[in-house]
């Protein structure tokens, strides 16, 4: 028992593949001014590693949240086959994580969950007033009628008085 720990505490800075085809696109800079505040939360003796249960709580917080730990599990060890025996995890190795899976299905979720506080009531299509009164639950500055119609222009392109998910996730994809 004491030398599997040990061997543990040996391999410490994960070996990151480092392929074209493994190196994601870089984070959006809110994303990564968060992930950077997640991880400094929990590095407190700023040694520039945490732990990985604390390593999982930020994956929680980043997208893996709708992942099984299996399936989280299986990912790491894509990412890097020694990951079970770490037992600390370099911030570089977090951003890599987090980065990988924002690009593969991270900003689409975001668009879909965005969109839901838009329609309550499930329909897959929002009207002005919807937007508006959601934007000013959420903003702190007052919501013109404006605002309201220049965000419809955005969204709906046809003019319908209505906006698809489709539209809005094309629209937040594009920014």
């Amino acid at each position: 028992m004491q030398r599997a720990q040990n061997e543990k505490k040996q391999i410490r800075n994960p070996a990151i593949i480092d392929n074209a085809k493994t190196n994601p696109p870089p984070l959006p800079l809110d994303i990564l001014n968060d992930l950077n505040e997640a991880f400094r939360f929990y590095d407190k003796e700023e040694t520039g590693e945490i732990s990985e249960p604390h390593f999982r709580n930020i994956l929680h917080n980043f997208g893996f949240h709708r992942h099984t730990k299996r399936d989280t599990d299986d990912e790491l060890k894509r990412t890097d086959p020694e990951f079970a025996r770490r037992n600390c995890v370099p911030f570089n190795f977090v951003k890599h994580v987090v980065a990988h899976r924002w690009a593969r299905h991270g900003k689409t979720e975001e668009a879909k969950e965005c969109f839901r506080l838009f329609d309550k009531r499930d329909r897959a299509v929002i009207n002005a007033q919807e937007i508006k009164s959601v934007l000013s639950n959420y903003l702190e500055f007052p919501i013109t009628d404006q605002d309201v119609q220049d965000f419809m222009l955005m969204c709906d392109p046809s003019g319908s008085g209505h906006v698809t998910a489709s539209d809005f996730q094309r629209l937040y994809l594009s920014q």
